[in-house]
């Protein structure tokens, strides 16, 4: 898609998105007054979402999100929060490869513990079948832990807590338990997310060595949230991030073709 600033006038800046067909959208962000609505202005497809197709939908919430990454990476204003700015998500990748062996470890230990024992986590934070809205047995899907860099790319604190994803095959959405902690302003937040381990390495297998391996998962974690922040806006994602694995866990696209395991 094809972006460009049109305008910045009484705090809302005026975005022209060229959507893939050609055909032209106006938004309108208003950046400085949260009580008044943005607008999405186009003459091609129905106004109203319940009147639209499946792909005509997914192309509108492209563009819109095509304005806001243009609109955040050509002013001044902040409009996307760390976990969308491709710039902040490489910033975290050097953070991460740039950590002594030691410091890792005991930074994200946990993390890993609770992505190859995801039973002894649900059990931890109470996610059991007498507590959960749904029938059945629930099951972790998605485990985020955040840290924080500074100014010069260095991990200076990890979130406390984690929050968990979970539901199992009779959930029509996904739960969510524990706590979505922030960095403080002067920090960029990065978190990543990832399942947990289908089939856990044991302490005998030679083809996972851990911490760099989980180094490595963390890393490809967050290669493939950089491809999501593409796909996300109608984008094709630069080559060296165009690579199969879980980024985010939704998004304006297709994502079963990005899943090896499906």
């Amino acid at each position: 898609m094809k972006a460009e600033i049109i305008g910045i006038k009484e705090g809302v800046i005026g975005v022209e998105v060229i959507d893939p067909n050609g055909n032209s959208h106006l938004v309108d962000l208003a950046v400085d007054n949260e009580e008044e609505n943005d607008y999405h202005g186009q003459d091609v497809y129905p106004h109203s979402s319940s009147e639209r197709t499946e792909e005509q939908e997914r192309l509108m919430n492209q563009v819109f999100a095509r304005a806001r990454f243009e609109a955040h990476t050509q002013t001044e204003y902040e409009i996307l929060r760390d976990g969308w700015d491709p710039r902040q998500l490489r910033r975290g990748i050097d953070a991460l490869e740039n950590m002594p062996a030691e410091e890792f470890d005991e930074a994200f230990r946990e993390y890993y513990h609770a992505l190859i024992n995801p039973e002894k986590t649900k059990e931890e934070y109470g996610i059991t079948e007498d507590s959960v809205e749904f029938p059945g047995e629930p099951q972790v899907s998605l485990i985020m832990k955040g840290f924080c860099i500074n100014e010069s790319n260095k991990v200076v604190n990890v979130l406390s807590d984690f929050c968990i994803y979970y539901s199992n095959e009779n959930a029509e959405m996904n739960y969510t338990t524990g706590t979505f902690a922030s960095c403080s302003d002067n920090l960029t937040q990065i978190t990543p997310m990832i399942p947990p381990f289908k089939e856990p390495p044991d302490d005998d297998d030679d083809d996972f060595v851990y911490p760099e391996d989980f180094r490595g998962f963390m890393i490809h974690n967050l290669i493939c949230q950089i491809r999501d922040v593409y796909l996300n806006m109608g984008e094709n994602p630069p080559e060296q991030y165009n690579i199969q694995g879980f980024g985010k866990g939704t998004g304006n696209f297709d994502y079963d073709q990005y899943l090896p395991w499906k």
